[in-house]
């Protein structure tokens, strides 16, 4: 390639780059503070809006948008302060910091939330360190319980953290371990008519993990077995039958699937015995998930669902006040616990469907990086 060839190809590579340098030099302040807009730099924009002069032919145009950037920052800033103190409320503090550090980005000039962000940073480091300590120790002297009480309350504080993650992974490497060998000894027992033994077995997973489901399943088939044998001794006329009914065991034929569905239900009633019939509802859907035609589970639903029907309009209304205060997790969850009861409930699907859509654009607006700021010393 001779000289003027290279020279007439770096001309055109540099065509571009000139033509936007141009197209820069040339925008009015209107338009560049548009593109500041559209680059995500409210701020930046509103400052190049307010500079254009008053006897400027812009200067009404940068008006109305000023006055309708700032009606926006101030939605977005409302939204962001509801969601960092709903994840205060939960105990997610690494979550309710980042909120927090979007509502500094959008108002670099709140000094009242840097000092509740520097804060919360100092009380997240602490709890942070003891919670690290205590899991680990557990998890050394094999109380995997209190390892995953740990493990799990620290996730919960921070779940961005790799530490935690890490120690999450070992915790539940020893847990999986340990409940695969009780749940292998519950089974062996189960299947032998060794109820005793598979009972003490399957009561040491629920210690691990309470609503583990298999065991929760398996203890329910023993119940109903040792129900049946009552039956059948009470019923029995000579020794002999008796003696029969203890000898053999009634074999029962349930596969996993079936099994783990019973867990779910009997979760689902320890639920609605603590008072919890939204849980109960979540249980139960799991178990008919797993086997559609578990007919007491679904008969629990209807039962639940039926209780709770007369709160669905205040969970909608409840949900709708919190969105109108620009709390939208917490209206999520309200219109949430009404589709449980109501699933069919089209008010309520449309407006968590319109939240669950604001919450992803939030996320959204979160994840860009900060412009630097202004006034505030990090």
């Amino acid at each position: 390639m001779g000289p003027g060839v290279r020279r007439e190809a770096r001309v055109w590579r540099s065509a571009p780059l000139a033509a936007a340098l141009l197209l820069a030099a040339c925008a009015t302040p209107l338009e560049s503070g548009e593109r500041l807009y559209q680059q995500g730099d409210r701020i930046g924009a509103i400052d190049a809006w307010r500079r254009i002069p008053d006897d400027s032919h812009e200067h009404a145009g940068a008006q109305q948008r000023i006055a309708a950037v700032e009606d926006e920052q101030q939605k977005l800033l409302a939204r962001y302060e509801q969601r960092a103190r709903y994840f205060e409320r939960k105990g997610r503090i690494a979550e309710s910091i980042l909120s927090w550090r979007v509502v500094l980005k959008l108002d670099p000039d709140d000094t009242e939330t840097l000092a509740h962000v520097q804060d919360l940073s100092r009380q997240l480091a602490a709890r942070k360190s003891a919670l690290d300590t205590s899991f680990r120790t557990a998890l050394e002297q094999g109380r995997l319980a209190d390892a995953r009480a740990g493990v799990e309350e620290l996730r919960r504080l921070d779940p961005f953290d790799p530490a935690a993650e890490s120690g999450e992974r070992e915790v539940e490497t020893a847990l999986g371990a340990e409940i695969e060998r009780l749940l292998a000894a519950g089974r062996r027992g189960f299947t032998a008519g060794d109820y005793p033994k598979a009972t003490d077995a399957l009561r040491a997973v629920l210690a691990l993990e309470p609503e583990n489901e298999s065991a929760q399943g398996y203890l329910s088939y023993i119940e109903l077995i040792r129900e049946s044998e009552r039956s059948k001794a009470s019923a029995s006329a000579t020794t002999a039958s008796r003696s029969a009914t203890r000898s053999e065991p009634p074999q029962l034929r349930a596969t996993d699937v079936e099994i783990r569905a019973e867990g779910f239900h009997r979760n689902a009633i320890a639920a609605e015995r603590a008072g919890d019939r939204y849980g109960a509802i979540r249980q139960d859907l799991r178990a008919l998930a797993a086997n559609p035609a578990h007919a007491r589970a679904r008969d629990h639903v209807a039962k639940m669902r039926a209780q709770l029907a007369e709160e669905v309009p205040g969970l909608i209304d409840a949900g709708r006040i919190a969105f109108q205060q620009e709390d939208i997790q917490s209206a999520l969850d309200q219109w949430q616990r009404a589709l449980l009861v109501d699933p069919d409930n089209e008010r309520a699907a449309q407006y968590a469907t319109r939240a669950e859509k604001l919450l992803q654009n939030l996320e959204q607006l979160r994840a860009e990086p900060a412009p630097p700021a202004v006034g505030v010393q990090r």
